[in-house]
């Protein structure tokens, strides 16, 4: 073979290996392409990724924090519409008390005024109870008996004074009677908180029995016997309503508690 075809093979197989050269080369080069394009996919994969639980943990922060910012609205309504139903209901009671020094003849009328007031703090404190917590509706609770218990020594003690009223009106017409009830009524002071009881002196039943039978001649019933022979000393009053005050502050404290700590925001991650 002469120069020239040895010239052309060699020519050929340098061509041959450039081809296969650039061939492996660009294999090469589409693999780290390509291995380059998965990386920056699963890159971009995992920062969308975490972009979206950053929003959607920021979106349920948002949500927790409406929900308690919610919730602690509704329990402060219901502590605040429970504490103005106990207000309404102390002051009625110091209403009721009063009448029985002005006008004893208006006390069954504001006694039965009274009724649809406590029906609406006990509804109101049913409320609390449902909102909790614990702490604030046991305080709520005791808040409502002493609200109670304060209205019970406003009407007896109103009570007395409408019957103490009514029996002086009966003195003119029956004055024999109406001196011999108040005797058996200032005995019956000594012996008053044993009624009901296995400590009543020999001789009570007699003196009821004739007290009965003289409020019935002078027209008057059991229910004025009762208030003149049942009514709460008057120093009641003050305790009573000292023991209320007590009570609200009380659960003032436990309602200001309560809504501090309902209120716990969220991180926003």
């Amino acid at each position: 073979m002469d120069l020239q075809g040895i010239g052309a093979l060699a020519a050929a197989g340098v061509a041959l290996i450039a081809a296969l050269t650039t061939v492996l080369v660009g294999r090469w080069q589409t693999r780290a392409v390509l291995r380059a394009s998965a990386h920056s996919a699963r890159v971009g994969r995992a920062q969308a990724a975490a972009s979206y639980k950053a929003a959607l943990d920021a979106v349920q922060a948002q949500g927790r924090n409406e929900h308690l910012q919610w919730k602690r609205g509704i329990q402060r309504d219901a502590y605040a519409t429970f504490l103005q139903s106990v207000l309404d209901y102390m002051e009625h009671a110091t209403n009721v008390f009063a009448q029985g020094t002005t006008d004893p003849s208006q006390v069954p009328a504001v006694i039965t005024a009274s009724k649809p007031l406590g029906t609406d703090m006990s509804h109101r404190n049913l409320v609390v109870k449902l909102e909790g917590p614990e702490e604030a509706s046991a305080a709520a609770q005791s808040t409502l008996v002493a609200a109670e218990r304060f209205m019970q020594t406003c009407q007896g003690q109103a009570r007395w004074f409408l019957a103490q009223s009514l029996l002086r009106e009966r003195t003119a017409s029956h004055p024999q009677e109406a001196r011999r009830i108040q005797e058996l009524l200032g005995r019956a002071e000594g012996y008053s908180s044993t009624l009901g009881t296995d400590r009543v002196p020999a001789g009570v039943v007699e003196e009821l029995q004739e007290l009965r039978a003289l409020f019935s001649a002078v027209g008057l019933g059991l229910e004025h016997l009762a208030a003149l022979t049942n009514a709460p000393p008057l120093n009641t009053y003050s305790d009573k309503a000292n023991a209320l005050d007590d009570a609200i502050e009380n659960f003032l404290r436990m309602a200001r508690a309560a809504l501090h700590s309902a209120v716990q925001p969220a991180p926003n991650t």
